[in-house]
């Protein structure tokens, strides 16, 4: 899991990210789906509003690019610390309007090959929720993520941490990834930037067996060679994390929660 190194709050009343959240309706509901959304285009369903369905995400094709930070590329390439809280309060500024609880973590991703025994949706999620009903497979989220570790919450309570790009590994720049690479064999850490979603997922009263699984989704704005670098190095990097109190599927106490179930330093 990742190493929590600070937390903070945030109120975010004033934005000009080109970030946004977006429902829509599904069946007889008038708010199912929901999505992050990237200059007006869906960039990814980050699930739906169901507490005792599966949790998901998939990428959309509607958006394909990284959110710009041109005046914080070279502070992120070095490496933020948590006491740089200035900069990262300027950060919020990539963001929409919300209250954020930010943290600034240190984490190891690892690349996840989708359809193997380290994907998410073939493994945990069908011990819980099994394969789709309609299609009989398991999920596929169309892009290539990470996931940062999983660890025990309760008996019956898991905790899931995913890393999602903006776009897929393959149009990454393999220099830059090098670059990266290089500096975590120097013991750096530059810095990732991320929105994320605590997502609070489990079985339907009455299952066999009742199971939870916490499932915290950061959603990549800037930092994919970074993470690429990490996941090749098997080295940490740092990531602050926005993580939106209004749209996951969790209450705030939840949320609140997470600077007790993160590892913290």
């Amino acid at each position: 899991m990742s190493l929590l190194l600070h937390t903070s709050a945030v109120q975010v009343s004033e934005s000009q990210s080109p970030l946004g959240f977006e429902t829509a309706g599904g069946g007889s509901w008038p708010k199912w789906h929901r999505y992050l959304t990237l200059d007006g285009k869906r960039a990814y369903e980050v699930g739906n509003i169901c507490s005792t369905c599966a949790f998901f995400f998939e990428r959309m094709d509607g958006a394909n690019q990284k959110v710009e930070v041109s005046d914080l590329v070279d502070r992120l390439s070095r490496g933020l610390t948590p006491q740089d809280q200035t900069t990262i309060q300027t950060l919020s500024t990539m963001v929409p309007t919300g209250e954020y609880d930010v943290h600034f973590l240190e984490l190891t991703p690892t690349a996840v090959d989708l359809g193997t025994a380290n994907d998410y949706f073939v493994n945990e999620q069908q011990a819980v929720w099994g394969v789709d009903g309609f299609w009989g497979l398991p999920h596929n989220p169309k892009v290539p993520y990470y996931r940062a570790g999983d660890r025990a919450i309760s008996p019956t309570q898991r905790l899931f941490e995913f890393v999602m790009p903006m776009y897929p590994r393959t149009w990454l720049d393999q220099k830059q990834v090098a670059k990266y690479r290089a500096a975590l064999d120097e013991e750096q850490k530059p810095t990732a930037v991320a929105i994320s979603l605590l997502d609070v997922k489990g079985a339907a009263v009455g299952d066999a067996e009742e199971f939870e699984h916490w499932c915290l989704a950061h959603y990549v704005l800037d930092g994919h060679h970074k993470i690429e670098a990490a996941a090749l190095q098997r080295r940490p990097i740092s990531l602050v994390s926005f993580v939106a109190r209004e749209h996951g599927v969790s209450a705030v106490e939840q949320v609140a929660r997470l600077e007790q179930l993160l590892d913290f330093r």
